[in-house]
């Protein structure tokens, strides 16, 4: 407003000056440029391009050094960047994460390129099934990919022939001995006279069935906890069972080598791994009872199965656990397994649970819930009647239902936290990134090859969901365990020349996911200008004060 109103009064004056037309026009347009200067040197328009931009192309690879974390840019041009094209969208997001928050522009997608991937767990209990989802194109080419053993044998395979060349196939097999066992996928592309044969690794940890003791508390007696309770004796779990028979009568049972001394199930440094509670027995727990299962789930997992009418204590303990539940009314849920008897909800629902943290029926009706996480070791068990499945017949069902219940909460239990590796493909010479709850943000624990060689150590990451980080760089393949953790947690280093196709997809896609997060908006928006430098401003300004006192010369004299 100010240099509004001083142009205007300028404007004015001139007019009023003494002059011909033209001259008066002259000294109300450099009047007028004067003060728009004046007003640029507040707010300088941004016109100039970006300060600095690069292409990032085939040589822009993550190195070895952690210090110089990019090539061929130096670490004082990253720090100055502030926007970068990439020509192919094939670059990981070890190699751009350290780059700062500019704008990542994707000049063009590669066209479909002749790769495979495969999904598997990379842990397995002895005795269960390794089943892993191969898919790929093969290129137009006949391909047969064979699943081999670590000792080199063929235990599965398939055929993907064309037109099928976008394939997807299920392989599997079962693992006999428990340790560390490195599989191959045997790809064979052609004719048999003249194949082209490559082989990738597959790592998988297979560990002993874990049987952790076991403590089933409940306020009265039913056919589904005595269905329970039979089959953890059957089992084999060291387990205990306590139940209230009446106000003053409480039956204590311990089976498999259980001691049942114990007289205060609720001990955080009793022998129980798990604890299943029944809802119900909220009324008879003591204040200081109820206190200490606050402090149990740091150390414990703990189940609770969640009956009809659960008191309305309960309900709000549940609450205070961030883990809100909603009455509905109870319904049949259909069988999880073949013409098994359906069943039943209790009656509740999860309020605010993410969809990953809750098992479902087929219809959709909540049946177990919990969050997991560190720090997170409280479930909800919210069926019944299950019990119905063993006397129709489906007894190894109900064994595995309740099985895959207990391994999801006694994989949060206390210090067995697991760790997250944070790439679907490490590789040697790669940044590795681990987290996890008991990671020391200072000195993180170094990474050991279990063939004997020199520990690797780690630095400090950025913290995840899965809690704090840590950074490795291992220079060869192999296997890799994390020295002071807790289990034996043990994980595969691939060699930088494995899954060449699958390497291409992870880039792609992390190149894609960078750009449309941290280092840019979702649509392709050109790179902000930079303003224009305050002294070029004052020195055009300085020359039109001249121009004016050079023209007024004569009349100030």
């Amino acid at each position: 407003m100010l240099c509004a109103a001083a142009a205007t009064a300028s404007v004015l004056l001139i007019l009023r000056a003494r002059g011909t037309v033209l001259q008066r026009i002259a000294s109300a347009v450099l009047q007028g440029a004067i003060w728009a200067l004046v007003w640029i040197l507040w707010q300088p328009p941004a016109l100039l391009p970006p300060h600095h931009s690069a292409a990032l192309d085939g040589a822009f690879t993550e190195t070895d050094d952690p210090a110089r974390p990019v090539q061929p840019l130096a670490p004082a041009s990253i720090a100055s960047l502030d926007f970068a094209t990439v020509g192919s969208g094939n670059r990981e997001r070890g190699a751009l994460r350290d780059l700062p928050p500019v704008r990542l522009h994707i000049v063009s997608e590669p066209a479909g390129e002749i790769g495979w991937s495969v999904d598997w767990p990379r842990e397995i209990q002895l005795g269960d099934a390794l089943s892993l989802s191969v898919s790929g194109d093969s290129g137009g080419a006949t391909t047969r990919v064979t699943l081999e053993d670590p000792f080199g044998n063929t235990v599965d395979n398939a055929l993907v022939a064309p037109p099928g060349n976008k394939a997807r196939i299920q392989l599997g097999d079962t693992p006999k001995l428990a340790g560390h066992w490195l599989y191959h996928l045997r790809f064979e592309t052609g004719s048999e006279d003249a194949a082209q044969v490559h082989r990738e690794p597959l790592p998988v940890v297979v560990r002993a069935p874990e049987r952790p003791a076991v403590l089933l508390w409940l306020a009265r007696p039913g056919f589904e906890t005595a269905a329970l309770s039979r089959w953890l004796r059957q089992s084999g779990v060291a387990a205990a069972v306590v139940t209230q028979l009446a106000p003053q009568i409480v039956r204590r049972e311990a089976f498999n080598g259980l001691d049942s001394s114990t007289r205060n199930p609720l001990d955080s440094d009793g022998p129980f791994d798990l604890l299943i509670l029944d809802s119900h027995l909220w009324t008879q727990l003591t204040a200081a009872q109820r206190q200490q299962l606050n402090d149990l789930a740091a150390r414990k997992s703990l189940l609770w199965l969640v009956g009809a009418d659960s008191p309305r204590g309960f309900l709000d303990y549940a609450r205070d656990r961030g883990m809100a539940l909603a009455s509905t009314a109870p319904v049949e849920t259909p069988a999880l397994v073949g013409d098994a008897p359906p069943l039943l909800s209790t009656g509740y629902r999860p309020v605010g649970a993410a969809p990953e943290d809750i098992r479902t029926g087929t219809d959709g009706t909540p049946l177990y819930w919990s969050p997991g996480g560190p720090g997170r070791s409280l479930g909800f068990v919210l069926f019944d009647r299950s019990y119905r499945w063993i006397t129709a017949g489906f007894a190894p069902d109900f064994a595995r239902l309740w099985k895959s219940v207990f391994e999801r909460q006694l994989r949060y239990r206390g210090g067995r936290t697991p760790i997250a590796v944070q790439s679907p493909l490490p590789r040697a010479r790669q940044r590795l990134t681990l987290c996890g709850a008991g990671f020391d943000r200072n000195q993180p624990a170094p990474i050991a090859p279990l063939d004997g060689s020199a520990p690797v150590r780690g630095s400090a990451a950025a913290d995840s969901a899965g809690g704090p980080c840590a950074s490795y760089w291992p220079q060869r393949a192999g296997w890799y365990q994390l020295e002071e953790a807790d289990g034996d947690f043990a994980f595969y280093v691939f060699p930088r020349d494995a899954w060449p196709g699958w390497q291409r997809r992870i880039a792609r896609d992390e190149t894609r996911q960078m750009a449309t997060a941290r280092l840019g908006p979702a649509t392709d928006l050109p790179a902000p200008r930079r303003p224009l430098p305050l002294h070029w401003i004052a020195l055009v300004l300085i020359g039109l004060l001249a121009l004016t006192w050079w023209r007024e010369r004569r009349s100030l004299r």
